[in-house]
């Protein structure tokens, strides 16, 4: 997916939550758009990987079982990425938050740095092809191709549950709160970082219009 980095005219920065179905590609296209748009890519998942949150718990046993992220290193790492980022970079939050309590502490953050009102969007794909898709993940590990840890049977099954009871609620929340875009995610990934720059465009046109109407 070769696209050229854009600049964009408002010298605010914008914020994006990207959320969705299991296997609906957030991680590739919250990569994409933090390269287009220069800004930071808040991957849940690799944030944890670091040593300095490594320590904090045990987290082969947790993605082997499929669960999420204990909530307080979660916060931590929100806290700290939410405030510690420049202001002038924006950030996308690729499949993150999952947690209301999350959402709330995202939103509260957001608003003390004083940032933009995120856009959300969610990608959805039908499950049929999430779980095709799943069958087909590999993650390298020491230079060999494995299938995740968190797409067996008992992990699927358990990131299901966890949808239906927190991930819902999730993006219930940010419906109310914030623009809110549901984009399919079928197709090729080119085809897929499109819609989402639609739907930025036109996020960013009826902002910039909403800021000069407010003066």
């Amino acid at each position: 997916m070769t696209r050229h980095p854009v600049e964009v005219s408002d010298s605010a920065p914008f914020n994006i939550i990207l959320l969705g179905d299991p296997a609906s590609g957030k991680g590739t296209q919250s990569a994409h758009l933090a390269a287009r748009y220069g800004m930071y890519d808040f991957d849940m998942g690799r944030e944890v990987k670091k040593p300095e949150n490594l320590k904090l718990y045990d987290y082969a046993h947790t993605t082997a079982v499929g669960k999420l992220t204990p909530t307080a290193v979660a916060r931590k790492i929100f806290r700290e990425k939410i405030l510690g980022t420049p202001a002038r970079e924006g950030i996308v939050f690729s499949g993150t938050p999952k947690m209301i309590g999350e959402a709330n502490l995202v939103e509260r953050l957001l608003r003390e740095r004083g940032r933009r009102d995120p856009l959300v969007i969610y990608l959805h794909i039908p499950l049929k092809e999430v779980l095709v898709r799943m069958r087909g993940r590999r993650v390298e590990v020491q230079g060999k191709a494995i299938v995740r840890d968190d797409d067996n049977e008992r992990a699927l099954m358990n990131r299901r549950r966890y949808y239906r009871e927190q991930v819902s609620r999730v993006v219930d929340f940010f419906r109310e709160r914030y623009e809110f875009r549901r984009i399919s995610g079928m197709g090729t990934e080119n085809e897929v970082a499109a819609r989402i720059e639609a739907a930025i465009a036109s996020h960013l046109k009826r902002t910039s219009r909403k800021g000069r109407s407010a003066h």
